[in-house]
Order: structure tokens, then sequence, then C-alpha cells
């Protein structure tokens, strides 16, 4: 694309409503978000109130929301910062020096005008062409001009986005506003803190990364640096011990310098999968012998039977049924204390039931070091230091044999749909928003905008397979895998947890297929394993078994001889809650223009597809997508999008509850005059 020459720009450049303009100068004008003495030391806003209604919700979003920026206003821009980089370009290091101590101070006063943010992105670009030898594309000038004015960016995977949010991070930290970059886990924060940091030292600016085996002296060194690679769950866990050492009076244990600004990366992964995950700051309890409790309701619950007792709803919501609660009273009748009440017993032994048959070994937990740790589902990851509440954790522990954990009473305690408001300026970019744009919008206030791409994309979509079980499941992708692998290509599978990659693991195995996994065995805190099945995976012949590790931020590089003969290929073996968690795997393939392909391989009897047919029609149907006629496999992909269709609407409807119930809550807390955590 060729930027048009440059043309003055009129105050309401851009077809804006009134009211938007307003809204996006005040986005963009001088009123940054900093520590000082007009925000305070410690800047946050208030969590702001939200109507009982999503679609009312959305519609004062919408008038609230900054405008896009028209065509020519962003061609405008684009031809601004190549203007801005030719004279930065021009300047001697001296000169070039002083021009930036006025370009900072001018920031900070003006703010992100399209003038300052045209000439500060300009030498962002210099100090990449200088560090990197690399010509910063269009598109990423214009995601980031776009991301500083409050906006989500949806930029496909492979199209530079860890440098967007260097361009976004950095013009902003040159500024002076303290930013914190999030990213998906830690491997990555690390990763990509070291991959920039001598960009960012080019630019003048300090940068650091936190992980969750940083000391407290650690993270308030490196929360003083100007932008911060960090994953959202360790700032939320700090912002909540602030907020405790700030309520007893302790300044002097506060890490944070506020929560000025963010750029998240795989915003809708954190946003929208992870919204409602309880983050739960906790003390441990001194010892009341409840361990025995615990071995207690785990007993009951083995006397209990599935269809007879209770019965299991969507999403392992446990109905009890009349005989079973008087099976029930009747096996506790000789229990004293609590065990004498109807809803105590059954609270407790409905968690027992959860913990003997909902939560899975490999699938939900791992067994490591003789400690139960915890299986991120959007991540696949050990959620490390994470544990279930209201006992469960500690009877999952009594069920593995395990010494049961410590109890823990709750001190404060949010989710990432409270959290996040709270910072002054948030943006943030992924592969895939745009599906979930009106709820981005609605509950967070942000726009989505998509940003084209570089060059045409390369993927081919092979298909969907339905086979009748999980044995011809396997028994397909080995093969399919086969047939790939013979091609000379490299091959990526994508599975749900690690007891699937293990058992396909041991079909390949035994038809002789070499091949490496990655799942939550191999997460380290250095991420050395990962790191290196990573750099193999583009290989020819090379075939990968991984969990959702090897999706989000994970970058496979193939070698020149895979593309020669069709790049990546991709296969995914589940039926993920969103088509947009499918769109982040099959993204690993055919990055940047270059060649590859994906196809699906499901079973009738995987979970999410077998929740939703048992019987009638729907099990015809799923039949009829199993056999080998050609329309079959149309079929079967037309009933796994209106699966994932449903569960998308029922997950959207419990995270707009949970949220109104939290609202309330805080409420209440407000008007008793408690601190309701955040």
């Amino acid at each position: 694309m060729t930027p048009l020459p440059a043309k003055a720009e009129s105050p309401r450049a851009g077809h804006l409503t009134p009211h938007a303009i307003w809204s996006e100068r005040i986005a963009l004008g001088a009123h940054l978000p900093v520590p000082g003495s007009v925000l305070g030391a410690y800047p946050e806003r208030e969590v702001p109130a939200l109507s009982a209604s999503p679609t009312w919700a959305w519609l004062q979003a919408r008038w609230r929301m900054p405008g896009r920026p028209s065509a020519g206003r962003t061609r405008r821009f684009v031809q601004s910062v190549r203007e801005a980089q030719a004279r930065w370009t021009a300047l001697a290091p001296a000169e070039l020096d002083e021009h930036v101590d006025r370009l900072r101070a001018a920031l900070s006063v003006q703010g992100f005008t399209d003038a300052l943010a045209a000439r500060a992105m300009g030498l962002v670009c210099l100090r990449v062409a200088q560090q990197r030898n690399w010509q910063v594309h269009d598109v990423q000038l214009s995601g980031a001009w776009w991301m500083l004015g409050r906006r989500l960016i949806e930029m496909a995977t492979g199209e530079g986005k860890s440098l967007t949010v260097v361009l976004a991070a950095g013009v902003a930290a040159l500024a002076g506003v303290p930013v914190h970059v999030m990213t998906a886990n830690d491997y990555l924060a690390r990763r990509d803190a070291e991959q920039w940091a001598a960009l960012y030292v080019a630019l003048g600016l300090r940068v650091s990364w936190i992980t969750a085996a940083s000391t407290a002296a650690e993270r308030r060194l490196a929360y003083e640096h100007d932008v911060l690679y960090v994953t959202a769950k360790e700032v939320a866990f700090d912002h909540l011990r602030d907020r405790a050492a700030r309520a007893q009076g302790q300044e002097g244990d506060v890490v944070l310098r506020g929560l000025c600004m963010t750029v998240i990366d795989e915003a809708d992964s954190i946003l929208i999968d992870e919204a409602c995950t309880p983050l739960v700051l906790s003390q441990a309890l001194p010892s009341r012998q409840t361990e025995q409790q615990h071995r207690l309701s785990l007993f009951l619950a083995r006397q209990m039977q599935a269809g007879r007792d209770f019965e299991w709803r969507a999403q392992h919501e446990l109905t009890w049924h009349e005989s079973g609660q008087e099976r029930l009273a009747s096996l506790s009748a000789n229990l004293q204390g609590a065990w004498k009440l109807k809803r105590y017993r059954e609270e407790q032994v409905s968690l027992a039931l959860t913990a003997l048959h909902v939560l899975q070994r490999d699938a939900h937990y791992l067994l490591r070091d003789g400690e139960v740790h915890i299986i991120d589902g959007p991540t696949g990851r050990l959620a490390i230091g994470r544990a279930w509440s209201r006992g469960l954790h500690q009877m999952v522990c009594i069920k593995e044999g395990l010494v049961a954990t410590p109890e823990t009473e709750t001190v404060s305690q949010t989710t990432y749909q409270e959290f996040f408001p709270r910072y002054h300026h948030v943006c943030g970019l992924s592969g895939t928003l745009w599906e979930e744009r009106r709820e981005l919008l609605a509950i967070y206030g942000l726009p989505v905008l998509q940003v084209p791409l570089k060059q045409p994309g390369r993927r081919q979509d092979l298909g969907m397979a339905l086979c009748a079980d999980a044995r011809a499941k396997w028994a397909l992708v080995a093969q399919r895998v086969a047939r790939q692998v013979a091609q000379g290509r490299a091959v990526l599978v994508g599975t749900d947890t690690v007891a699937d990659s293990e058992r396909l693991s041991a079909v390949l195995q035994a038809q002789g297929l070499a091949h490496r996994v990655l799942n939550a065995r191999h997460d380290g805190q250095e991420g050395e394993a990962e790191r290196d099945v990573i750099e193999q995976a583009g290989l020819a012949g090379a075939i990968t078994v991984a969990t959702h590790m090897a999706g989000r931020g994970t970058d496979i590089h193939v070698t020149p001889p895979v593309l020669a003969q069709g790049g990546l290929h991709v296969v995914n073996t589940h039926l993920n809650a969103s088509r947009r968690i499918d769109r982040q795997l099959y993204g690993r393939s055919a990055r940047q223009g270059q060649p590859g392909s994906f196809e699906c391989v499901l079973a009738r009897s995987d979970d999410a597809i077998h929740a939703w047919a048992t019987q009638g029609w729907k099990a015809w149907l799923l039949r009829v997508a199993a056999g080998d006629q050609a329309e079959a496999g149309a079929l079967a992909r037309a009933l796994c999008g209106l699966i994932q269709h449903q569960e998308g609407r029922r997950a959207f409807w419990r995270r707009w509850h949970l949220l109104q119930m939290q609202w309330a809550m805080r409420r209440q807390l407000a008007w008793a005059g408690r601190d309701g955590g955040v």
C-alpha cells in the first residue's frame, strides 16, 4: 500500500460523531495516566457501574467509545511516521538525543496527539531499523496507533504482533507512562523482554520482566522500569497485596506504581476465556482438624451413585435426587456438629463427588513432587500456587493418597473482569478478537478493529473427520500424520489434555513414528524443555504432539525444505469451547504468507460432543456425520459449529451474571463500610 501525500489535518479528521471526537481527544490528549500530583502516587480507576442489560451496556459503551479513524486519516498518519523516521535518520547523534528529550517533554504535556505520536513512532522505527535491519510495515504502524487510542485490534498470527506491541509500549513509555505488557505465560514474558531489551535501551527506556518465581524485592525493582513484561495473574495478585498493605498502612510493602497503562497480548484469552477465573489472595489457617472431615466427605460420596442419588447437569453442576438426600441423611444420622445440617452435608459431599468424578488426573491436574498442581485450561500450563477452594483441593490430595495441603482463608479476591477496568488506559491485540467484539465493548468499553493482512493468506483447510470413538480417532490421526510426514512436511497435533497427548504418543510410537510431546509435564520455570521442542517443530519430518501449550504465542519457524513441500500441517483433535481457540491453533501454520494447512479429527465420544447429543435426532445426525460419505465432513463441521455457538452463548451469560453478582456484592460492602477486595 502506497501512502498518500501528507495533508493538513482537520480538527475533525475521520468520520466521527461529535461525542466520539470528544472522547478521542480525551483519550489521546494531555491527560496521561502517570503517577504524580494529579492522579496521586498510585493511579487507578474506580470500577465503573454497569447496566443490568448487556444490550444497554453495549449501547452506552458504543456512544462513549473512541471512533474508528478513517482510512484517509490512517494513511496520513503512516505517511507522517515515514517522514518522521527520515528526519530522525538525518540527525547527528548529539542532535538526535536533544530532539528526543524535547519529544519526551512534549509528549508528557500534550499527550498522544497525531503529530507527536507519529514523531515518536518514527523514532521507534529508526531504532528497529538500526537494531534489527527491519522495515516496520504499515499495518503494524496503524495497529499500534489504534491501540494508543484505547482500542483492541485483531491482527492475524504471524503479522508481527510483538513488534506492534513494542511500537505502542515504546511511544507510551517515551511519554512517561508506566506500561505493563501482559503476556500469555511466564516463558513469553521473559522471552519477549529479553528479545526487545536492546531496542528499549536504544530508546532511552528501561525494560524488565516478572515471573511467578520473582521475589518481592525483584518485583518492586521491576515495576520501577518504564516497560514491564508480565502475566496478568502476577500483576493482579501484586495489586491485591498492595491493596491489603495500603489498607493496613504498610506503604513500604507496596510494589506497584499504580495501574496506568496495559497492553494485553492475546487479549481474548485474558478478557474472555479467563475473565471469571477467581484470583484469590489467601493466607494459611491454623490447624483445625479438617482433614478428618474431608475424609468423611469422600467416604460418604463413595456411597452415592450417579443416576440413583444425583445427576450431573451442564458444566458438571450436581443436582440431588430426593432419594439421594434421604440416603445421605441416613448415612450421616449418627454424626455430630454441622453434619446435622442438611445444607452443610450436601455441600461437603457434592465437593467430594466433584473431587472423585469430575476432576481427573492428567486432565485437570498433575501430580509432581508429591503435590497436586492445577492445569490451567486455556493455556495447558501448570497454575503454580493456585488451589481449589472450600476444601476441594484437599479432597483431591486425599483421593490421590497425598498429604492434604493446609487450609486457607480468603484475604481478598478479584477477577479479570473487575481488575482490568481499574487501569486508566487499556489496549491490546490478538489474532482472534472479532467474534467477541460485542462483549468486549459492553463489559470493558473497548472497541475492536481488524488490521488487514500484509500478504494474502495461503492456509489450506483440509476438512473435518468425525470418528465413532476415541480409538478410531487416534488411529486416523496417526494415519494422517504419517501421510504428511512422508511428504517431507512438519506436523503439529493439538490435544486437549496431558492424558490425550500421551495416548496419541503411544499410538504413534507403536507405529514407529518418531515424535516429541509438549504438555504440562514439561512446563518448567525456565522453559528450556519447551524451547527445545518448539525449535525442532518446524524441521522436515518433525512430529510434535502438544496440548494448548503450543497455541497462543508459539512461533514455529518452518525451514525452507518444509515450506517447499507445503509448510507446517496442523491437526486439531479436540472440539474447543470456542472457534477462536481452534483458530489460534491453526494459526501456527501458514504465517506471513507462507504455505500451510490444517484439519480437524474428532470422535463422537469426545466430551463436548457426547454432552451435546446422547440420544434422539442429535445422536442420529452425529452417526451420519461420522460416516464415509462425501457430505459427512460438511455435516460434522456444521454440527460442531452449532455446538460451539451454543456453548459460547452459555459462557457469555455465565460471565455476565457473575459480573452482576460481583457488582451487587461490591455495593453491599461499600454500604457496610468494608473493602470488597478489588
